[in-house]
């Protein structure tokens, strides 16, 4: 790997480069480049890899700088490899069904402020639109998972159930009115119920997202501890922020990844370290 440019990886005489791709998306200009990247100077093929970047094959070295310049033109770089802030992955966010929040413009937004951060170890970040997330941000060293917390207009709810039917919990049930109940103890706060009723009798109460920190998906496979359950959207980036500078303060040597530093310090101390002037909304 090349120290001063980690992206790029010399293999049988070539290179290959990693792409990294903001929160998933790739416009239609920026798969052209990477097709006429891959024709002109590469092997003909890319790799779609688990962390959501782009592995460009076989470009011969005298074409690397031309490559990079494609990339560049069309607001693609280079990146997500070595001790620094990974390819931040999301979720398709609003165009799924069942996504109450979307959450593509904060992870865009993560990625403009901290995407190669240099740092003492990798640092994993994914963000979810729902609490039944597809892009397993829990596993990761940061995991940012959306929340929705509902509420019933008993005066406009009609009894239907269909609230009832979408929920995974089993949290939703008519009260003797034949209203819709929700329960706090085993609401997700995932917003299926608003999403799926057919009168928006179930509205917004509040959102926000879950915090996680210190998960690890290889193998073997660890989730991580919650920081906050619900903390406000606009308090997530400043928030992230702040828990990469602690880490590049407070690492050890052999703590190249949030976990063991997690571990030793403690999460309960975390909290009070981290979410200093933070509102916790619950």
């Amino acid at each position: 790997m090349n120290k001063e440019r980690p992206y790029l990886t010399k293999r049988d005489g070539k290179y290959e480069i990693k792409v990294r791709v903001k929160a998933g998306h790739l416009s239609l200009e920026q798969l052209q480049a990477l097709k006429d990247i891959s024709e002109k100077y590469g092997a003909g093929e890319v790799h779609l890899t688990i962390r959501q970047e782009v592995l460009l094959f076989d470009i011969e070295e005298e074409h690397i700088e031309e490559a990079l310049k494609r990339l560049e033109a069309v607001g693609l770089r280079g990146g997500s490899a070595g001790f620094r802030v990974r390819n931040i992955t999301c979720c398709v966010g609003k165009r799924c069904k069942n996504c109450a929040w979307d959450p593509v413009a904060l992870a865009r937004e993560l990625d403009e402020k901290y995407g190669e951060m240099e740092l003492p170890g990798a640092v994993k970040i994914a963000v979810s639109g729902c609490p039944f997330p597809c892009i397993r941000p829990q596993f990761n060293d940061i995991g940012i998972i959306g929340r929705t917390k509902t509420h019933v207009d008993e005066d406009r709810c009609d009894g239907c159930g269909k609230c009832i039917e979408v929920c995974k919990m089993r949290a939703i049930t008519l009260n003797e009115q034949k209203k819709a109940t929700i329960n706090e103890k085993k609401c997700k706060m995932c917003g299926r119920c608003m999403l799926n009723c057919p009168i928006s009798a179930i509205s917004i109460e509040r959102q926000g997202v879950t915090i996680m920190i210190g998960g690890h998906g290889c193998w073997p496979a660890f989730s991580g501890e919650t920081l906050a359950k619900m903390v406000k959207i606009e308090d997530v980036v400043p928030l992230v922020g702040r828990i990469l500078e602690y880490y590049k303060k407070n690492a050890l040597p052999k703590e190249k990844r949030l976990r063991p530093l997690v571990k030793r310090i403690g999460i309960e101390r975390l909290k009070k370290d981290l979410l200093k002037g933070i509102e916790v909304l619950m």
